[in-house]
């Protein structure tokens, strides 16, 4: 039944294309959360006939891309296609689209010590039973066996799959994972009656094409029995409660988003507070990012390291005999906003830079010549380090390299220490003459967001294909096959809202 079991993996990772047209009206017999163990680590759904304005959102942004209206049915020959290459004895059309319903998910529950997992299952809502288990039982591999459990005819064969049909729904996965699907809709613990999942699911909104659910606390305890190593506590508090993400679509594009803990929006750039360093970022950046506090950024990362490395104690012991530097005084205390941007339509043109506003120049003015010193001692016979030769000025130094076309110079500068790869990047790391809060591509993704959120991320997508068509891969077949289905793809944004314990996150693939 593998080949079978690809077709839901396909059907699961493109459900929101089935708003084109795979389906069928009615809805299931039953919902799938109905048919989930209640000690399940993951579970998503995601629904094949979104309604409303959501379905126009979603045939809005269809249309963008090659074939416009017909992505559906350009899916349906991409799933045909992947059958027949794999032999499969079922087509799409006359085994799967008549009974196809207008629900798909999938859950683990289970996970082996090297991460796979062992009790999973895929469930595809079918309004035809009869038609389902034919596709079953036509997709075996080898001979095929049937038992009776729990009520339920449970199939497998040489493959070391299983597959069932019950309450309205195809269930496929491990042996294990059906077997749970079939437990809990036989009244057993079910995820639908944990607290955890409907507190977690109370807040997302109803107006959806799917969600993901991760009980954080549940795959916490579980990787700490399979690798018999305890989470270190810098590493815990973000396991506390589990996680919701919904995915959502207007005309423009779909949003992912989640409510986070504090904590573990202020420890990840792409989660945390956005800083209007962000906007002072050279307008023709294609890679931006700005978080606040980046000295809290990093004391996270030194504990989490301390885990493993003897201590934290161990670390400043060790950072104090390398450069003579303590480690809170002379490097976190100093640090505030950062961000970092990358340019460059070309490998020739790319260049960037990573910028830190200091609150004390003079721990900062140390930072910088303990870092000088110890290049001298590390980097002797393979770089050479010289006075600062940044456009523009500063306190700081110069490195350049053997293979590393464009100098990097380290330095402070008005406020700000710079990590720059290239002249320009250097001078327009403290004073850019087009900054990127003017740019209107970058206000205009901004604003799609949604004016709640403070953005902290963004990504053009166009520069990125420029910077791959200067390569050798302009020429590559399957590039240039694959590029017409991305260019209507215009940028990547996030950004969070709130604060104090109600954060919330959110990512927005943007469409052209």
């Amino acid at each position: 039944m593998r080949k079978l079991l690809l077709l839901v993996i396909a059907v699961l990772s493109v459900a929101a294309f089935a708003a084109a047209g795979c389906g069928n009206d009615e809805e299931a017999a039953s919902g799938a959360v109905e048919l989930v163990p209640a000690d399940a680590i993951i579970y998503g759904e995601a629904t094949l006939e979104p309604e409303g304005d959501q379905k126009e959102a979603i045939d809005s942004i269809l249309s963008k891309f090659p074939g416009g209206g017909r992505a559906g049915e350009k899916l349906k020959e991409l799933i045909e296609k992947g059958l027949r290459d794999s032999d499969a004895p079922i087509t799409f059309k006359d085994d799967i689209e008549p009974w196809l319903g207008g629900e798909v998910a999938f859950f683990v529950s289970d996970v082996g010590r090297t991460g796979d997992p062992q009790q999973a299952a895929g469930l595809i809502a079918t309004d035809d039973e009869d038609a389902a288990r034919e596709a079953l039982e036509k997709s075996a591999e080898g001979e095929l066996k049937t038992e009776d459990y729990n009520g339920v005819d449970f199939l497998t064969d040489d493959s070391d799959d299983a597959g069932a049909v019950f309450d309205g729904f195809l269930v496929l996965g491990s042996p294990e994972g059906v077997k749970a699907a079939i437990d809990a809709s036989k009244d057993d613990a079910k995820l639908s009656d944990s607290e955890n999942y409907k507190n977690a699911i109370e807040d997302a909104a109803d107006d959806r094409l799917g969600f993901v659910y991760v009980d954080t606390p549940q795959f916490q305890k579980i990787a700490e029995q399979s690798n018999g190593v305890a989470f270190p506590d810098s590493l815990k508090k973000f396991f506390e409660d589990p996680v919701v993400a919904t995915l959502d679509a207007d005309d423009d594009g779909v949003i992912f988003e989640a409510s986070v803990s504090a904590d573990l929006a202020k420890t990840f750039g792409f989660l945390g507070e956005g800083s209007e360093l962000l906007g002072e970022l050279p307008a023709d950046s294609w890679l931006a990012m700005a978080q606040t506090d980046f000295g809290n950024l990093l004391d996270y990362y030194v504990d989490a390291f301390a885990g493993v490395a003897g201590g934290r104690d161990a670390i400043e012991q060790q950072l104090r005999a390398a450069t003579g530097l303590d480690l809170q005084k002379d490097v976190i205390d100093w640090m505030g906003d950062f961000g970092i941007f990358v340019r460059g339509a070309s490998v020739s043109e790319l260049d960037g830079a990573l910028i830190v506003e200091t609150k004390d120049e003079a721990a900062s003015g140390r930072f910088i010549a303990a870092l000088q010193r110890l290049a001298r001692t590390q980097g002797e016979g393979e770089i050479e380090i010289g006075p600062l030769s940044a456009p523009g000025g500063g306190k700081g130094f110069t490195l350049r390299g053997q293979g590393v076309p464009k100098p990097i110079h380290v330095l402070q500068r008005d406020g700000r220490v710079v990590f720059a790869y290239g002249d320009a990047a250097a001078a327009d790391a403290t004073d850019a003459g087009e900054k990127l809060g003017d740019d209107s591509d970058f206000t205009a993704t901004r604003d799609s967001l949604g004016g709640d959120y403070d953005v902290s991320f963004y990504l053009q997508m166009q520069p990125i294909f420029d910077l791959v068509e200067s390569t050798g891969a302009a020429t590559d077949a399957d590039w240039q096959r694959a590029k017409p289905y991305l260019e209507p793809l215009s940028a990547l944004v996030a950004g969070t809202s709130g604060d104090g314990d109600d954060v919330r996150s959110a990512f927005k693939l943007v469409v052209k």
